[in-house]
């Protein structure tokens, strides 16, 4: 095992060696020149390759010494400077093309599942947000119609109030006709008694004196007025009940005004709410549309100068890669 580990070390060691006299060829000898005109890694020709070949050869017996490993981490450097370099003049570009190897599916399929997961409760998101604002509308509109069945009731029981009244007003002018049918009544019968009287007993009548006379009409004086101030009484507690029952309709009718104006304003306050929403969601909407349109522009002129610069590559490349041929056929 330890002889294997040694052949290998050699192998190694003569490789770096084959490698440092390639570079040192290939750049006039010198490892830290800079400016060299010849690249490392690019082709030497036939003859070159067979004169290194055979210095290779020679020199593999060699050790490989300190001064060897310090020139090829200087060579080493000089090309990660180089390729440093280079990286900064180049553009790094989406390609169009996709490489199997540098492909990585699992986190594609991630993130497009997470887009769609995204997506689908943003979607749920907004669903919500919309039977929200039914329900509220609902709500409000449940609430207006409460109010003015609340109206309704309060109305209705002043017209309840008022047409008792009237009821009561209405018994009170029955029983007065009533009285005044009875007064009538009894006022002919008096008269006709009065008359019969008359006519059988004159005589009687002439004997009757004026105290009796007095004393009679006082007592139908006193019967009257206070039949009239009963009446009187009664008049002006049904005038006092109407105007309470009219002062009831009033304030009722007032209110209820009132909740209609109220009711007519909140319908004018949640249309124009109403209107405003859409007109921002709208403007929303086209400003999203704009900035997709805009997206949409920019990623196609990215594409557009993508496209042009990898053409313009692959015409270099084939540029450079048609010069070793003519070199090759000219040699």
């Amino acid at each position: 095992m330890l002889k294997r580990a040694h052949d290998c070390r050699k192998t190694a060691e003569n490789a770096a060696k084959a490698l440092l006299m390639k570079l040192d060829g290939s750049c006039g000898g010198a490892y830290a020149v800079t400016g060299c005109s010849v690249q490392p890694w690019e082709s030497l020709s036939s003859n070159s390759h067979t004169s290194t070949t055979s210095s290779t050869a020679s020199s593999c017996d060699t050790e490989f010494t300190k001064e060897d490993e310090q020139r090829l981490k200087d060579y080493i450097q000089q090309l990660k400077n180089d390729r440093a370099a280079i990286k900064l003049t180049m553009l790094e570009l989406e390609s169009i093309h996709i490489d199997p190897l540098s492909y990585d599916v699992k986190p594609r399929g991630d993130s497009q599942r997470l887009d769609l997961e995204n997506a689908v409760l943003m979607q749920e998101l907004m669903a919500m947000k919309e039977e929200m604002a039914e329900l509220k509308a609902q709500l409000y509109l449940l609430e207006k119609e409460k109010k003015a069945l609340e109206l309704k009731l309060s109305s209705r029981e002043a017209q309840e109030q008022a047409y008792l009244v009237h009821i009561e007003h209405l018994k009170s002018e029955v029983e007065e006709q009533k009285e005044q049918r009875m007064r009538s009544l009894s006022s002919t019968s008096s008269s006709s008694k009065d008359k019969s009287n008359k006519e059988c007993t004159d005589g009687t009548l002439a004997s009757l004196t004026l105290t009796e006379l007095k004393s009679y009409s006082e007592s139908e004086l006193t019967t009257e007025l206070a039949n009239a101030l009963r009446r009187e009484k009664k008049l002006k507690g049904r005038v006092q009940e109407l105007v309470s029952a009219l002062e009831r309709l009033t304030k009722s009718s007032e209110i209820r005004h009132q909740q209609s104006a109220e009711f007519v304003n909140d319908l004018k306050r949640a249309n124009s709410n109403l209107v405003a929403a859409y007109e921002k969601a709208k403007k929303k909407h086209q400003n999203k549309l704009k900035k997709l349109e805009s997206q949409m522009m920019a990623m196609v002129e990215r594409h557009e100068t993508q496209v042009r610069m990898l053409k313009q590559r692959i015409a270099l490349l084939e540029e450079e890669n048609s010069r070793p041929h003519t070199n090759e056929t000219s040699l």
